[in-house]
């Protein structure tokens, strides 16, 4: 167990054992690449100070490589360009696992159950059986045929775990869910348009959903399962018509504004319904290739929805104000945190039980330092007790 979290946490970080070889070296700790990949393979395990020091150059601590884990999770879709190295695969696999564990340790502790409703997979044979799916799905979540404010809250809602990883420009997404619970999780990466961001998520959502009899036939299936959930069958035809000669630009824009489609993405969504012709389709790619669309879009940026994941954010804030986790805890699960200024300082549960378990003796001087320390807080001349409750009138 210590080994395999070793190298996952090893690969998030995206090191590799000479990478952290030398950094151990720098703590002090000589070690060989062979070493290390020893503990990695379980033939060797490290004593507590290598332990100690793997844990500071990972950013973690050392109880994370002795915890058992029950988030397994079975990926059920993964794109990326073919330029995408197995190095950097690895590392964003571990990344996620890493970030998903750290999901369902906070569920646990808030005492969160997994959703009931998880996705069912059903087997398409053609694009147009998926968005018969789509359809089904927005009908069973009550979405009817108007814009999806956010694609994003959604899902969060329906009890998804959503991510976006650093912008890695030959990743553009993965999905699967946790075996455990048969919880569903979606990822997407950062440094994109917001539209493109909607149909990333719901393209890998999609493989939740949607399945072919292979790969290929798989990505085409999730794509149309995406794109009729953004936009559906009855709203295009009801706003390009059933059949067209040629669609204006601004068309597509107007409709890119209200669906938070990508105007290739309405294109192609066009070409698919039969709305337009093949050879018009050809002629709108080449008028996108030779305005540089492929690279940048107009109106992306003006697009008004959000898609930014909070629904993990909000447990942590949540869980510390509780005092279920400390503030330790939460850097952990969000590095960079910072507690409110205005939260007053109290122990989480799991520092109330240590500070129980230990004798009488103990306690009390735990207890006395932690009044000393609060004594000299109180006696500086700097901080104004009385001014906390100048607001405050006594009626007799």
């Amino acid at each position: 167990m210590i080994g395999d979290r070793i190298k996952r946490k090893r690969q998030a970080q995206g090191l590799s054992l000479q990478d952290l070889a030398d950094r151990l070296e720098g703590l002090g700790i000589k070690l060989s690449r062979a070493a290390l990949s020893s503990y990695e393979t379980k033939k060797s395990s490290p004593n507590a100070k290598t332990l100690w020091g793997i844990a500071k150059i990972l950013d973690t601590t050392m109880d994370y490589f002795v915890v058992e884990s029950d988030a397994e999770i079975v990926l059920q879709g993964f794109r990326k360009k073919a330029s995408l190295s197995q190095t950097k695969v690895e590392q964003i696999k571990s990344y996620i696992y890493d970030e998903i564990e750290k999901r369902v340790e906070l569920d646990s502790i808030l005492g969160e159950e997994a959703p009931q409703d998880s996705p069912v997979q059903r087997m398409v044979s053609s694009s147009d059986e998926a968005e018969d799916v789509a359809i089904e799905q927005r009908t069973k979540w009550k979405l009817g045929d108007q814009p999806i404010a956010s694609v994003t809250s959604l899902l969060e809602a329906k009890g998804w775990y959503v991510l976006q990883i650093p912008d890695e420009q030959n990743f553009d997404g993965m999905a699967g869910y946790i075996e455990s619970t048969n919880r569903p999780f979606v990822v997407s990466r950062l440094g994109i348009a917001t539209d493109r961001i909607r149909l990333n998520l719901l393209h890998e959502a999609g493989h939740a959903f949607v399945a072919a009899k292979d790969d290929k036939a798989g990505e085409k299936a999730a794509f149309r399962f995406a794109a009729s959930f953004l936009y559906p069958r009855e709203r295009v035809r009801e706003e390009f018509g059933h059949k067209r000669t040629s669609v204006d630009v601004e068309e597509l824009l107007v409709a890119k504004a209200r669906y938070g489609l990508s105007m290739q993405a309405i294109a192609f969504r066009l070409r698919d319904l039969d709305v337009i012709s093949e050879s018009h389709y050809i002629l709108m790619c080449r008028y996108f290739s030779g305005m540089g669309f492929r690279v940048e879009e107009p109106g992306s940026s003006e697009l008004k929805f959000e898609e930014s994941p909070m629904v993990f954010k909000r447990k942590v804030h949540r869980a510390l104000s509780e005092g279920l986790i400390s503030s330790g805890d939460a850097e952990r699960f969000l590095p960079g945190f910072r507690p409110s200024l205005n939260s007053p300082a109290r122990l989480s549960s799991l520092e109330i039980k240590r500070l129980l378990s230990l004798s009488n003796e103990e306690r009390d001087k735990v207890l006395e330092a932690s009044a000393q320390a609060a004594l000299k807080i109180y006696a500086d001349d700097e901080v104004n007790i009385s001014g906390a409750i100048d607001d405050i009138i006594e009626y007799s």
